[in-house]
Formats: C-alpha cells, structure tokens, sequence
C-alpha cells in the first residue's frame, strides 16, 4: 500500500510540475508573439523592415496556436503575413494585436467554464488594460473553490469585465489616434496600423457576447477606412475620423445602466467645471506653468471629459436624440478647442470662457448638472460616504501595487468632493476648504497630496499618512455642514417673524374693531372677524401650495434655496419699515378703513358682506403671505423641528395676546410690544443676510475672496452669519446700514417738510399706533 501511495504522489507531482511547465510555455510564446508584432511595428514606421519578419511571425503564431484549446480561438489565428506592402503588413499587425486580446478572452473563459481556475487566471493576466481599469473584480472569482469558480454567472462577469475593458482601450485608442492626427505625428503605416486595431479590436467574437448576455447587438461588421488624405491634420481629414469614430461607437456594446449614466454624465460636468480651477493653479500668465502637478491636473481632466463625452455619445443618441443632432458636434469641438489652449498654456480667460462654453451646453442643452438632486445634508452625507469609499480603495489598490486604478480612485473622490462639498465649504471656511483640496492633490510643506505621492510611488507609509490627512480634513468638511444655521437661531427666528407679523395683525385688527362697538355692528364685526378667520386658512393653504412647488423644484438644490432667501430679505425689509416710515402705519390702516366705511356705507346689502370679508382677510392675509414666504426659506436653510418649535412659540404669544384683546379688552402696551419685536427681527436681518450670501456663493451667483488671515469660530457664522472673505464680512451689516440709513433719512426729511396734521385716534378701548 506505501509503495502504491509513493507512486500515486509521484505522478501527482509530475502532472503538476507538466501543467505548470505547460502554462509558463503558453505565457512565452504569448508574449514572445507580442513583443514580435511591437517590433515589427517599430521598423516599419523607421523604415527598417527585414524580408525575415514574415516568417518570424508566423512561427510565433503558429506557437501560440498549439497552445489553444478553444476552437473559436484558433480560428482567429493570423496566418500569413506574407503578402503586400509594409502598409499593409502594418494593417495586420494592428489587428494581431487586438486579436490576440480576443483570444486571450476566449482562452479565459474556455479554462473557467472547465474548471482550470489557474489557466483561466494565467490567461486573463496577459490581456491588455485600459488605462485606470479595475482589475480585481475578476481575479476574486478566479480565487474561488473550483465549483464555485466555474459556475455561469462567474462566465458572464468574466465576460462583461472584459467588454468593458475593450470598449474603453478602443476609445482610448480612438482618442490617441485623434490627437496625433490633429498634431500631424502620423504617416500611412501609423494610421492603417491603428485604424485596423481599433476595427478588431470592436469585433468581439459572438462566444463572449454570448457569454455576457448581449443579444442582438448592435453590428461590428469590418467598416471601410476613412478617406484621409495628406495632410492628415486637415479639417477634411479630421472630420472624415470623427465620422468614422461615430459608427464605430455605435456598434459598441452598451453595459451601463441607468445608474451608471447618471454618474457618468454628472462625473462629464464636473470634469468640464474643475478644469479652469486646476488651471489657475498650475498656470500664470500665458505659458508659464508655476505647478506642473496642478497644470496636469487640467490636462488630464480635460482628455477625460473627452472620453466621456465619447462613451456618453451612444447613449445621448439613443435617449437625447434631438440634443445630440444639434449640440454634440459643437460639444466635441468645444472640448477639443480646450484641449489645445491648454497644450498651448493660453491665458486663463480663454479656458474660462472655452470651458465654461462648454459647460453651457451640457447644463443648458442637455441638461446635465454636476450636482446630485435632492436634500442638500443628505447629498454630503452620500458624497462623503463616496469619498471615504473611493479613498479607501485607491489606498488598497496602491498597497497591490496597481498605481493607475489608484490614481483613478482618487480622481473619483477629488471630483465628488470638489462638486458637493467644497462648494458648500468654501464660503464657511475658505482655509479648511483649500487645505483639503490640496490634501487631495500636491498637499503643503511637509505634508504631501496624495497625487504627488501615487506618481512617485511613494512608500506606504507617506501614502496611508497622505490617506488618512485627507479623509481627517474631509470629515471636518461634513462636521461644517451638517448644520446651516444653529437650531437655536432657526427656532429664535421662526418665533420673532410669527410674534412681529402676527401682533402686526392684531393691533391692525383690533383698530378696525374699536370703530365698530355698536350694539347694531355686531353683524359688521362678524364678518371682519370671518374674513380674518379665512386669511389664516389662506395662509395655510398657501404655505401648502408654495411647500408644494418648491418640493417640485429640488432637483435645483441650493439654487433654489437662493432664490428663496432673497425673497425671505424683501419680506424682512418690508417687516421692517415701520421702523423708519410712518405712512406704513397711517397709509396702510386709512386704506382699511376707509374700505371698512364704504363697505358699511354701500347702498345694496347684498355686496356689503363680501367688502366687510375682504377689509378682514386682507388685514391678515398680508401678513400671512409674508410670513409664509419667510417660513419656506427657513425651512430650506434649517431643520424641521427647531422651525416647529419656534412657530409653536410664536402662535402661543400671539393667542395669549390676541384672547386678552378681543375677548377680554384688555389694554396692552401696543407700541412698545411693535418696537420690541421689531428690534428682534432687525437683529435676525444680519444672520439671514449672511446665510443668503453664502448660499449664492455656495451656487456662484457671488463671488468669494478669502481672508487668508483671519479665522472664525464656527458660531460665528451659525448665530451672527459673518464669514471670513470679503463678501461675508461686508454685505450682511448692510442690513443695518439700509435700516438706520432710512431712518435718518425719513427724520431728516420730516424735520425740513411741513408738519402734517395727525389724524385723531379712533374713539374706543384702543388706538392705532401712528409710528414710531
């Protein structure tokens, strides 16, 4: 029994070590094939072509061959190379090569589905990645135990990441060869050899497709080259590529899903918007990079726009017909003017203005934004969480040592932090929002980014130190912003609008009614009364309608928080002029009453009910409107609650006010009651001003100059609404100025003037305030 178990591991070791020697075998000739093409590539376009390259590559060829198992493999095995011109020897090898991906993807699967996870591996590894491809995914099935590694759904991932891999290699092919024509660095060789690579290599054989699901795709069959003629950087020749590029992409496979459009399209728009920021800080003046790394930067965002705009074309074709047919080919133009003023290091305004172009037409003709729709604390708690991820695994792919899918990651976070959070940090605190960004990027002093670092490849430890920088400030970011406004001042602001417009109302109320106490009036104050009664309900109903619209129109975001809270300051400063303008008071309530009288005065009854009503639900209504309007903005600035809260606060003083005046007759401090509350809604204007040039900062509709020097709690922009820039320190005392600057305006202007006659009080338990 020992000497049978002696020779049953001896053969397991000899088959092991022939499997082993088998694979290594597949793998030279593989690569020796490769580097065989790349050579010959080489001396056609330096004009050293050997007779003997022929035969050398079909040797090599016929290695790889006799390693294959799949049938659909060796049927793409090239042949003959015997035939032609160096031309079109150059056509033959573009194809080899992205032939010999399809086979390496045929080769995959074949050992997957037969359970030789290790072959399948060895296959897979030697398929060329496009640039910032995730390559893990796969190689984690691959790991499995063997059932569970050869099971169909393990097929068709298999199959799908590599479709996608090829699809974004053709692009990228696509595009290398585009900029060398439009830098006329191409001769005939070079094009016939790229042209035919990039046709094989959007031909995938019908077994992968099969394997990933597509059915009934679009057809890869072989195009007809363009037409290009010298010199190939014409405006002839360039437009006859990109026409030919349009029908290749439409004959790519499609695997994103709807989700993934999204991200791609808003990704599209925030590469557009970063690129003159990255610009600015790289570049002075016309071609004078001061930070390469920043210049870069722009130079890659750039090109990466380009790509997107070309995986996005199939789709906006598909769904925007009528966008694409009237606004891509401009887009594409835009995007490639960009990209040579950057080339050509040009003055910052002529990349302003390119990207913003640009930009105009993916939000305005499009449609597209660079922001997600939706409640703002929710969208930077889901953009944080999508840092945090992309970070964390751009750090993992580092530590495996594969440096362009963590560069990739960590341009994915750069974008979604520059987007949806330093936005919105920015005008708060300009130092923490810049000393972030830069922890992204090239870092400070003896705190390098992390880009600087995955370009050198720094040690692990500089790079987990750079990681970990990044996500402390980015969590500092998200602290800042999970409050607008203190609770405290949102509930504090609620009560002092509800306590002055509601007490507005009353004492103009209860001046109307102090005419009216007649025993024969008693029909009179009913319908007043009524007509008040139903401007509270209109009110209601009208913070309803306008909740209603604006929850409508939140895919606007800050934009429409904005427009708000400009509103929310007319109402204020309307709130506010009783404190310097006497006709508020005397204006206004003769206006009341002398609709009241000629309602009580009208020579048919049957209508003199409805202007009683009126008289009513206009004294209150006004005040309603207001008040709803302020309310909403709110609202968007702050939480529920602390609104609620305040609210409640506010219509309890009010109904204790309002029970001791019209039912009990009490006599209350009216003008003293006014001043107060007036005085506590000037004190609010100051916070709500700031708060409302931080918002048209934070969509940038206001410019923002930092104050490098000076520094702020974070208190001070939650209960005072000062900011350190320029803009947050200078508009927001304006309220103040507006406020007392009309005040001496109104004396001074009444001392000069004439002193007019006082109208008499109306007789009754109350009087009207006649201002201040």
């Amino acid at each position: 029994m020992k000497k049978v178990a002696f020779i049953a591991v001896v053969l397991g070791l000899g088959l092991w070590c022939f499997c082993q020697k088998t694979q290594a075998d597949m793998t030279d000739d593989y690569q020796r094939l490769q580097q065989r093409i790349e050579d010959a590539l080489l001396d056609i376009y330096e004009g050293n072509l050997s007779p003997q390259t022929a035969r050398e590559l079909s040797r090599a060829w016929l290695a790889v061959d006799a390693d294959l198992d799949s049938n659909a493999a060796r049927s793409l095995v090239v042949r003959d190379f015997s035939s032609g011109s160096a031309e079109d020897l150059a056509a033959k090898l573009g194809a080899s090569r992205s032939l010999l991906q399809q086979i390496a993807a045929l080769e995959m699967l074949e050992n997957q589905r037969a359970g030789r996870a290790a072959q399948a591996q060895a296959w897979r590894v030697m398929i060329t990645l496009p640039q910032f491809a995730n390559a893990d995914d796969g190689g984690l099935l691959l790991h499995q135990p063997p059932e569970q590694a050869r099971q169909p759904g393990v097929t068709e991932a298999l199959s799908k990441e590599y479709i996608s891999w090829e699809v974004a290699r053709t692009r990228q092919l696509l595009d290398r060869l585009q900029r060398a024509i439009a830098n006329g660095d191409v001769n005939e060789a070079f094009l016939r050899g790229n042209l035919s690579e990039i046709q094989a290599l959007c031909q995938f054989p019908e077994p992968i497709l099969q394997a990933a699901g597509i059915k009934n795709g679009p057809s890869a069959a072989w195009m007809p080259f363009p037409a290009l003629a010298e010199p190939y950087n014409s405006d002839a020749s360039v437009a006859r590529l990109a026409a030919w590029r349009e029908k290749i992409e439409a004959t790519l496979p499609n695997l994103l899903k709807p989700a993934d459009v999204t991200r791609l399209q808003r990704l599209l728009v925030r590469f557009v918007n970063v690129v003159p920021k990255e610009y600015h800080n790289g570049v002075e003046g016309k071609g004078n990079i001061v930070i390469p790394l920043e210049y870069q930067e722009a130079v890659q965002f750039t090109q990466q726009a380009q790509g997107l705009v070309n995986e996005l074309s199939p789709i906006w074709r598909r769904d925007l017909p009528a966008q694409y047919e009237k606004h891509h080919a401009e887009l594409v133009g835009k995007l490639a003017t960009l990209a040579k003023q950057i080339d050509r290091v040009e003055d910052l305004p002529a990349i302003e203005s390119t990207a913003g172009e640009a930009g105009g037409i993916l939000e305005n003709k499009f449609g597209l934004s660079a922001r997600r729709a939706g409640d703002k604390g929710q969208i930077v708690e889901e953009t944080a969480f999508d840092v945090r991820d992309a970070l964390n695994n751009s750090l993992a792919a580092a530590q495996a040592g594969h440096w362009q899918e963590a560069e990739s990651l960590r341009l994915d976070a750069y974008t979604s932090f520059d987007s949806e959070i330093e936005t919105r940090v920015l005008p708060r605190n300009p130092a923490l929002a810049t000393r972030t960004e830069r922890s992204f990027i090239d870092g400070a002093g003896a705190e390098p980014g992390i880009k600087a670092l995955l370009d050198r490849a720094a040690p692990m430890d500089e790079l987990t130190a750079a990681y970990e920088r990044a996500l402390r400030n980015m969590e500092e970011c998200v602290a800042i912003l999970k409050v607008s406004i203190s609770p405290a001042t949102v509930g504090f602001t609620a009560f002092t609008i509800i306590a002055r417009e509601g007490l507005e109302a009353i004492v103009v109320l209860a001046a109307l009614l102090a005419g009216m106490r007649a025993e024969e009036q008693k029909g009179t104050r009913r319908w007043v009364s009524s007509g008040a009664w139903l401007a509270i309900g209109a009110s209601a109903v009208t913070f309803w309608l306008s909740k209603t619209l604006i929850q409508s129109l939140s895919r606007y975001g800050e934009k429409l928080e904005a427009v708000v809270s400009i509103l929310a300051v007319i109402v204020l400063l309307m709130v506010t002029n009783w404190v310097f303008h006497k006709f508020y008071w005397v204006g206004w309530n003769a206006k009341l009453r002398s609709l009241s009288k000629a309602s009580q005065n009208a020579a048919s009854e049957r209508w003199e009910w409805l202007a009683l009503l009126g008289v009513g639900f206009l004294t209150v209504y006004r005040e309603g409107f207001e008040t709803t309007l302020f309310m909403q903005s709110l609202l968007l600035e702050g939480s529920v609650w602390p609104v609620v809260i305040g609210v409640i606060a506010g219509t309890a003083f009010i109904t204790a006010i309002g029970l001791g005046i019209f039912k009990f007759g009490a006599k209350l401090p009216y003008r003293k009651l006014l001043v107060v509350t007036g005085l506590l809604v000037v004190s609010i204007m100051v916070t709500f001003f700031g708060s409302t040039v931080r918002l048209f900062q934070t969509v940038g509709w206001l410019p923002i100059h930092p104050i490098p020097w000076l520094s702020f709690p974070t208190w001070a922009g939650l209960w005072l609404g000062l900011y350190p820039s320029c803009e947050g320190l200078l508009i927001p005392p304006l309220a103040l100025v507006y406020v007392a600057g009309a005040w001496l305006w109104v004396k001074f202007s009444s001392q000069r003037a004439t002193p007019a006659r006082q109208p008499a009080p109306i007789k009754g338990r109350i009087s009207y305030p006649v201002g201040v």
